[in-house]
């Protein structure tokens, strides 16, 4: 069964009909290519195939993507805020997947209906959430098998190129690839920037630093310390930073990069990739003993 909107004058006649709009604050702006809509599709393929895994997807909109995700046969949740595509999914097509369930209004707030899942997660993710959407996910969602997430392109190349809180946040506890620049042409209405396709996947349960979310959690208060302030000396951050006002983190994380032999006047950015790494786990030590 096709998806109802496919083309941009399907689009833009449904919209007319309706007196809709794309709504800003909701950050819409519809997928109209169709080999992008096939790309993500096949790249989470593999991972929506294993075992028990169950599908996701944030933000269905005109069901685009959906189609082909409930098309996967699997169990799937349906996270949506607009009020007129959750009449439309509800009238058009919901009720050809009985193993679909739809949850009303935002995400952050709906997500814990699949935080103890096994589960693949799609999303076109607003750009003002995507931050908080990412993490939450990676916090929360101790099973998830991985997700294929539409950002801006900006956010995606520093994420997967950059040294920051974010980037280093999500490689401590999977990989996070860039799969694909999607230009503004391929959304209407067309968005001011380019976006792209992020591919995430945690590590497994026996390879990760950080297996649960007590440790999760300190590894993200160690990060939102360092970065707390602009290129501020990680001394000065630990001293002054709301995240670090316990003596005992403080403690721990002196003896952590005192035993690591990381200078305490460094700045966060002078510091690479896999010091960050070893720093949190040194930190989990301290911190367990």
């Amino acid at each position: 069964m096709p998806a109802p909107f496919q083309k941009l004058t399907e689009i833009q006649a449904y919209l007319s009909t309706n007196g809709l709009n794309a709504q800003k604050k909701f950050g819409q702006n519809f997928l109209i290519d169709q080999n992008i809509v096939r790309f993500i599709v096949e790249s989470g393929r593999p991972y929506v195939s294993e075992g028990n895994t169950e599908v996701a997807e944030i933000g269905i909109g005109l069901g685009t993507l959906t189609y082909p995700i409930l098309e996967f046969q699997k169990p799937t949740h349906l996270f949506e805020i607009d009020k007129a595509y959750i009449e439309l999914a509800r009238e058009k097509y919901l009720p050809e997947f009985p193993q679909a369930v739809l949850y009303e209004g935002d995400a952050l707030k709906n997500l814990s209906h699949v935080f103890e899942k096994e589960i693949f997660i799609f999303g076109n993710l607003p750009y003002n959430l995507t931050s908080d959407i990412l993490t939450l996910i990676s916090t929360e969602c101790s099973s998830w098998k991985g997700g294929i997430f539409m950002v801006q392109k900006e956010f995606a190349e520093r994420i997967t190129g950059e040294i920051s809180s974010l980037s280093l946040f999500l490689e401590g506890l999977g990989k996070t690839e860039l799969l694909k620049t999607v230009h503004k042409k391929c959304f209407y209405p067309a968005p001011k920037v380019d976006s792209a396709l992020i591919r995430i996947l945690p590590y497994p349960q026996e390879k990760r630093i950080f297996k649960n979310k007590a440790e999760i959690q300190i590894w993200s208060r160690l990060l939102r310390t360092f970065f707390w302030g602009k290129r501020k000396q990680i001394q000065v951050s630990l001293r002054e930073s709301p995240f670090s006002a316990d003596p005992f983190f403080q403690e721990s994380v002196r003896l952590s990069w005192e035993k690591l032999k990381i200078p305490a006047n460094a700045r966060p950015e002078e510091l690479n990739r896999k010091q960050f790494l070893t720093l949190g786990q040194e930190l989990l030590d301290h911190m367990s003993q």
